[in-house]
């Protein structure tokens, strides 16, 4: 009677162990609702990121527009639309024969009219911390037509000649950290905007453009940071 009486204590003892079917469902239905939360929770922040991401790339490329803009704008005001153009990338390109005699390396009297207020606009640009804080380069580039010619040295003479006189012009782009965002390259006859070698070709091809380049690693490790945060 006794050893029915242990049986008995131990399999009662068990049931109270054991949890029952309906608990181990909830407890799973629990456990599931939990880790939709944190599935809600975590689409949530990744969403913000992106966001944030977005919002960067869309302020990066705003930058270069709005300093490619107030460039055009600028020489617009001295030379007339008709002679401004805007090329890949945001370039901002004035008719050569406008800033320099034919085959000449000096800025033309002409020509110092137009980029004396253009270095004045310049060092505003770069005082502007939301602007300059992702530039990197002003890049001044010479082209010439393809008339037979030294149009290797000519190009890069007139890009420097042109980064010369702005910051004579401006002596706030003859120093740091002003300086630093200003450079000068020829590309020769080998970039044209116009086929052909008609004179009208021959003469949108002599110009001088302003190429706006951006530090990517400033704004590339912006991008870091916010992506490390998740």
């Amino acid at each position: 009677m006794r050893a029915r009486k242990d049986v008995f204590a131990e399999q009662h003892q068990e049931e109270i162990y054991w949890p029952s079917f309906t608990d181990m469902m909830a407890m799973m239905v629990l456990i599931m609702i939990f880790i939709a939360i944190l599935a809600y929770v975590q689409s949530i922040y990744n969403a913000y990121d992106q966001s944030q991401i977005k919002q960067e790339l869309h302020q990066v490329a705003d930058v270069k527009k709005h300093i490619s803009d107030l460039i055009e704008k600028q020489l617009e005001k001295n030379v007339g639309k008709d002679k401004v153009v805007r090329g890949p990338n945001n370039t901002i390109s004035v008719e050569g024969n406008i800033l320099f005699d034919t085959g000449s390396a000096e800025v033309s009297d002409k020509g110092k009219k137009v980029l004396t207020p253009l270095a004045d606009a310049l060092a505003e640009i770069i005082d502007e911390k939301d602007m300059s804080k992702y530039l990197y380069i002003i890049l001044v580039e010479g082209h010439t037509d393809s008339v037979p010619y030294d149009n290797w040295s000519l190009s890069t003479e007139r890009a420097v000649a042109v980064v010369k006189y702005l910051a004579k012009a401006n002596p706030k782009l003859s120093r740091l950290p002003y300086a630093q965002y200003l450079a000068a390259t020829g590309y020769s006859e080998y970039k044209p905007i116009a086929k052909g070698s008609s004179p009208a070709a021959l003469q949108k091809n002599r110009r001088i453009s302003f190429q706006i380049i951006l530090d990517d690693n400033k704004w590339q490790n912006k991008l870091k940071d916010i992506v490390n945060q998740q």
